[in-house]
């Protein structure tokens, strides 16, 4: 499957990047050396992987109260969330977050050479 992956534009500290995967907003910390700690992108188990964050989400906006006084809320439904383990990862999503890791692994993984 091809996910519509985008970075968002901009600079960021110490690895951390951010953008949106098929309508999801997400957030990730990679590193430039693979880590104990990191996600396998052949598995998306524990090991050997330069993403050790990775929080994949979808923020609703709920709009309520009457016309005079009205209110607004924002709920964030988490769909897969890794530091150092997943503590949730939705199994309809395995695919896009398999995808989105290996993404992340090639990119930050290529070295301009002069």
């Amino acid at each position: 499957m091809n996910h519509n992956i985008k970075i968002d534009e901009g600079r960021y500290k110490y690895g951390y990047v951010k953008g949106r995967v098929d309508g999801f907003e997400w957030y990730a910390l990679v590193h430039k050396e693979q880590s104990e700690n990191g996600i396998n992108p052949v598995n998306l188990q524990n090991g050997q992987g330069r993403v050790t964050r990775l929080c994949v989400y979808k923020d609703v906006v709920e709009h309520g109260g009457n016309p005079y006084a009205p209110t607004c809320s924002i709920k964030r439904f988490i769909y897969a969330n890794y530091k150092r383990e997943w503590d949730v990862l939705n199994s309809s999503y395995i695919g896009m977050v398999k995808e989105l890791v290996s993404y992340l692994e090639k990119r930050y993984s290529l070295r301009i050479v002069k």
